[in-house]
């Protein structure tokens, strides 16, 4: 039997695979495709499927057997390791407290934060800016994406999502559509994967108790919202899926990586 195995393992690695992605758009919306790309030049394996409809579905679509990689921009949980499933962190994100660039706000508290998001500071006048009303601006709570799920977690302490965020705050489908709000409603707030930041001059992200969210804040911890970009597969994943993790461990690949977020530290595969 594991002859057959072996046999059937090398087999899969010589013949062309089409892979799937499903999961966390912070991750497969960015580096992905351009890694996706690299590696079916590299092999003659090829992923016929990226999709991003968030790290939870991601991660049901794995264990369903309905994608061969799954994505995550969040911590491991408890109900991922009880999947039996393994997990490859790629690299490391920060989520950004973002503003319009003509806001005189450049710093904020994390209690001041979660003020603001929950809907007990209203004003700019309350932290240093105008007299102005705030426009607190999510994700769609109920969708529970990664991004909004890391950010309430680490500002509030709760994994609660609806009833924690402002009773008037704007919901909206995408990272990128709270940016492009972000841009044309200078009164407003988000947060964000700092990958949808870097390339607006329109906005920018403001310093978190007076830490700024750049690379070498957020590799060395001291830039409070970040969060891990991890891959997952299945316990035994396929040959085509251990060549494309082996590729994401290349100095090319995490040189790809580093270019939008910070590359994985020592230890990345668990």
């Amino acid at each position: 039997m594991k002859f057959f195995a072996l046999f059937f393992f090398i087999l899969g690695s010589l013949l062309g695979a089409d892979l799937a992605y499903v999961g966390s758009s912070t991750i497969g919306k960015t580096v992905f495709p351009t890694l996706a790309k690299e590696f079916s030049q590299k092999t003659s394996h090829s992923f016929s499927r990226i999709e991003n409809p968030g790290s939870g579905k991601g991660v049901a679509a794995l264990i369903a057997e309905k994608t061969d990689i799954a994505g995550i921009s969040r911590p491991i949980k408890e109900s991922d390791r009880k999947a039996n499933l393994r997990f490859f962190i790629i690299g490391y994100d920060a989520i950004g407290v973002v503003v319009h660039k003509d806001n005189p706000v450049n710093n904020l508290s994390m209690e001041q934060i979660a003020a603001i998001f929950s809907g007990k500071i209203t004003n700019w006048s309350a932290v240093g800016g105008e007299d102005m009303p705030i426009e607190v601006v999510v994700e769609k709570l109920g969708e529970k994406r990664a991004t909004q799920i890391v950010f309430t977690e680490i500002v509030f302490d709760t994994k609660v999502l609806i009833g924690t965020y402002s009773p008037t705050a704007i919901e909206l489908d995408m990272p990128i559509d709270e940016v492009n709000y972000v841009k044309t409603h200078p009164n407003a707030i988000t947060a964000v994967s700092m990958v949808f930041v870097k390339n607006s001059s329109d906005v920018k992200a403001i310093g978190v108790n007076s830490v700024e969210a750049v690379e070498k804040n957020i590799a060395d911890g001291s830039y409070s919202i970040s969060r891990p970009l991890i891959l997952l597969t299945q316990s035994t994943p396929s040959a085509p899926v251990v060549e494309f993790l082996e590729y994401i461990f290349s100095k090319e690949a995490q040189e790809i990586i580093n270019k939008t977020f910070v590359a994985s530290r020592p230890g990345g595969i668990q």
